[in-house]
């Protein structure tokens, strides 16, 4: 038995859900995660289901540690626990203090994210919590996965984690449900996709929306909602100062809405390896994206788009200016081909079976 552990539902529903199964003869897996708007959608991927009742809006819900302990204990002998992402694996860590380890531990680390930022909170945080990390990563897991090199650095000399480490670029895209971007629209539809995050850069994005405001021939989109559970989110009140600045979608479909547009832009901070960049990049959009380690390794491998320094504004203007020269010299093909051959589901999922076959 294989359990896949997450502090939100949707996490085990995106991408893992595919890997589970294009695994499903080979292993068998429990989703373990408050069981909420994806839950029904986990039912068909997963052989079984339990719910972790935890409050993920809160930083840190004590009750939901203890819940999650009491799941872990009956965790048998020579079972494989998957905890996926880094406050998950803080809160697994938090819930096995004082159990005896028997089971193996991997955790997918996709992303530094909020505790890394340079926010005076997360500051407090990392400082608070580094010597318990240290104490207890090493007794309780057993393989770490970044998703890139600069994580796997920045977190490996913050934790002193010295056991097994494996890099898995991406968390599997599902190239089946795409539809392909045939043309590029006359006016140029430009989009923001993903969770309403000061960290994944949306004030940058709306700060572009200002300048180009008067522009005829440009049009500014947002897809995605703000996330309560995230001390980076935007808040209701700013959600809607934003909807009279820019055209607000909610969340889309981006297997069937993402060829309407044209551009994508993603000034973040922070990405193990850009999943909406992967999605673009195989629909067929141009993208002009923060230089980060997540989003700079897939620009140069793809050649899909630009990488700007610094979240620098004037560079974004003058990228954005010159989109019908860089638009023609989009390889889609090649660029797909890439993709199905590195960071599909069947790409992820294989590494992943033989990672499992290892610790089986």
């Amino acid at each position: 038995m294989i359990y896949y552990i997450a502090h939100w539902d949707w996490i085990l529903f995106q991408s893992r859900a595919s890997v589970v199964e294009q695994l499903s003869n080979d292993f068998t897996f429990t989703g373990i995660a408050p069981l909420e708007e994806d839950s029904i959608k986990l039912n068909s991927s997963y052989n079984f289901l339990m719910h972790w009742d935890i409050d993920r809006k809160k930083l840190i819900d004590l009750k939901g540690i203890f819940k999650l302990r009491k799941i872990i204990k009956n965790i048998k002998k020579n079972e494989i626990v998957h905890v996926f992402t880094l406050k998950s694996l803080i809160l697994f860590l938090l819930s096995s203090l004082g159990l005896q380890k028997q089971f193996t531990t991997i955790a997918s680390i996709t992303g530094l994210g909020f505790l890394f930022s340079d926010s005076r909170l997360s500051s407090v945080l990392r400082k608070i919590l580094k010597p318990f990390i240290r104490n207890r990563i090493n007794l309780y897991v057993d393989l770490l996965i970044f998703q890139n090199k600069a994580n796997k650095d920045i977190f490996v000399n913050y934790s002193d984690f010295r056991n097994d480490i494996e890099i898995v670029e991406g968390s599997g895209l599902n190239i089946s449900n795409f539809q392909i971007k045939e043309n590029f629209n006359h006016k140029i539809k430009i989009i923001f996709v993903g969770r309403l995050l000061k960290d994944k850069g949306i004030i940058e994005y709306l700060k572009l929306t200002e300048i180009f405001s008067k522009n005829d021939n440009l049009e500014f989109f947002v897809a995605g909602d703000i996330d309560p559970g995230n001390k980076s989110s935007m808040t209701e009140s700013e959600l809607n100062k934003l909807r009279d600045k820019v055209t607000y979608l909610g969340n889309i479909n981006v297997f069937k809405e993402l060829k309407n547009y044209d551009l994508l832009i993603s000034p973040t901070y922070h990405e193990g390896f850009s999943r909406v960049l992967l999605e673009a990049a195989y629909v067929g959009l141009y993208s002009i994206v923060n230089d980060t380690p997540g989003t700079r390794e897939i620009i140069n491998r793809l050649n899909c788009g630009k990488l700007i320094s610094n979240n620098n504004l004037d560079e974004y203007v003058k990228a954005i200016k010159n989109i019908d020269q860089a638009i023609p010299n989009l390889e889609t093909k090649i660029i797909r081909d890439k993709i199905i051959k590195n960071y599909s589901t069947n790409a992820i999922s294989s590494k992943f079976r033989d990672i499992y076959i290892k610790y089986v």
